[in-house]
């Protein structure tokens, strides 16, 4: 006797109703990938990278974006304005010829003093090193503004105070270094603009 399904009255099982399949595994990738910190390979699964110690099993919190303050831009300005009065300076001193220094009746302090044409020629150099100075300070005024190079802003805040520039250069120049160092936490970052 011959039993078919179709005889028994049992239906057979359709395929969705068949045995259960094994449930899906994850899977991992295997390899290496690039450490994000340093660029170098490391395993797929390291937690840690070997070369630079980036720690990859921290998640680290958003940063909030730090807001700018005028301090680096009014230093910057300042800076500027020392240096443009040291070059304004050093033209004085360069375009001073013996003819001028005659009729200021100039006379020497001692015996061993320079003569009018020595004095031309000092003054020329002066002009010279003053022309470096101010130039210097611009370019670091430039900086300040920009906020990039936190030394170089420094450096042409130096050059601006000891630059001298009728004397107001020189305040201004120390304002302006103050005003940079003082936002030093604002260089070579990138904050949002303070509304």
């Amino acid at each position: 006797m011959n039993m078919n399904s179709e005889d028994s009255g049992q239906a057979e099982p359709s395929s969705s109703e068949q045995s259960p399949s094994p449930p899906v595994q994850a899977t991992y990738p295997t390899g290496s990938r690039n450490c994000v910190s340093c660029g170098r390979s490391i395993n797929w699964d390291s937690n840690v990278c070997p070369y630079c110690g980036h720690d990859y099993r921290f998640i680290a919190a958003p940063i909030e974006p730090m807001k700018r303050s005028a301090k680096p831009l009014l230093g910057g300005i300042l800076i500027m304005i020392a240096g443009m009065l040291s070059l304004a300076m050093a033209f004085s001193f360069i375009v001073i010829d013996v003819s001028d220094i005659e009729s200021w009746d100039y006379q020497p302090l001692t015996d061993s003093g320079f003569t009018p044409v020595e004095l031309e020629e000092l003054l020329g150099v002066c002009g010279t090193i003053e022309i470096v100075i101010g130039t210097i300070a611009i370019i670091g005024g430039v900086f300040a503004i920009v906020r990039k190079y936190f030394v170089l802003a420094v450096i042409g805040g130096i050059f601006g105070l000891i630059g001298a520039g009728f004397i107001v250069g020189g305040l201004l120049g120390l304002i302006g270094l103050v005003l940079v160092i003082i936002s030093r936490n604002e260089f070579g970052r990138n904050p949002t603009r303070q509304m």
